[in-house]
């Protein structure tokens, strides 16, 4: 799965006990940081484009950052077998002008673009989209799940 991402906003990994998890990155791993001794083991590969990491515990719930030469990723890594990922490709992602609806509430409406999503608060009160709210609208990644007001709207690729 590809996962378009800004890189100031904040996503979330998925882990199972029963596959290992592999992060491709856009250029080499320089370092990276996170969790606790034992959370899960992480195996460089690629010439450090990716990361695969193999969860040793189920109660994993910690914050992770991946240091490249111009930049840096911050995401959460938790556990759940029914949100796991497998084989998850990071490339960055980008605004546009062109973009479709894909969902519509009372509250929000969500656009796909072909690198990031465009959401756009249709209430007063600010929207709590996954660890952060919007006021107005605000492009953000495509890929990782989206949550808005703690309820899963947008899950591999596709609207919920």
């Amino acid at each position: 799965m590809i996962y378009y991402i800004f890189k100031e906003q904040i996503f979330t990994i998925f882990l199972s006990m029963a596959h290992l998890t592999a992060m491709t990155f856009p250029t080499k791993v320089f370092d990276y940081v996170g969790g606790q001794e034992g959370d899960f083991k992480i195996y460089e590969l690629n010439k450090r484009k990716s990361l695969v990491i193999e969860a040793k515990r189920k109660d994993i719930n910690r914050n992770f950052i991946v240091f490249e030469k111009d930049g840096k990723y911050h995401f959460n890594i938790k556990y759940d077998e029914a949100l796991s990922n497998k084989d998850i490709v990071l490339m960055d992602a980008k605004s546009c002008g062109l973009y479709s609806i894909i969902k519509e509430t009372k509250k929000y409406q969500l656009f796909e673009c072909p690198k990031s999503l465009l959401i756009v608060n249709k209430a007063r009160k600010k929207l709590k989209v996954n660890d952060f709210y919007i006021s107005k609208k605000k492009f953000i990644s495509k890929g990782p799940p989206v949550w808005v007001d703690e309820k899963l709207v947008y899950y591999k690729g596709r609207a919920l």
